[in-house]
């Protein structure tokens, strides 16, 4: 039977690209010079995994503060919190199991 944390997670996927995408579009037509200095990153076309280190950099340093636009502080505080989220499921779903794992025979 599937852990229903897993269906969580799988659920959250999808809901990461489309924040993804919304971010890297909002950032092209509102703050060219940061999405040129990103790489002018894409979800798919010109995905790069150089792009994606500079997005969550990007997140994690809340770089969006200096940029006075607060829908773009609000999607990123909450793309922030939504990957430290699945992280944290992720990782306590796979710790947890190992634990239950029975102990290796010699």
């Amino acid at each position: 039977m599937l852990h229903p944390l897993y269906i969580v997670l799988l659920c959250m996927v999808p809901i990461w690209f489309v924040l993804v995408v919304t971010l890297f579009k909002r950032l092209e037509s509102l703050h060219p010079e940061k999405y040129e200095s990103m790489g002018r990153p894409t979800m798919f076309w010109r995905n790069s995994t150089e792009g994606m280190f500079k997005m969550l950099k990007f997140l994690f340093l809340r770089e969006h503060k200096s940029m006075n636009d607060n829908r773009l502080s609000l999607q990123s505080d909450l793309m922030l919190v939504f990957i430290c989220c699945y992280f944290l499921i992720l990782f306590s779903l796979f710790f947890g199991f190992t634990r239950e794992l029975p102990p290796h025979a010699p």
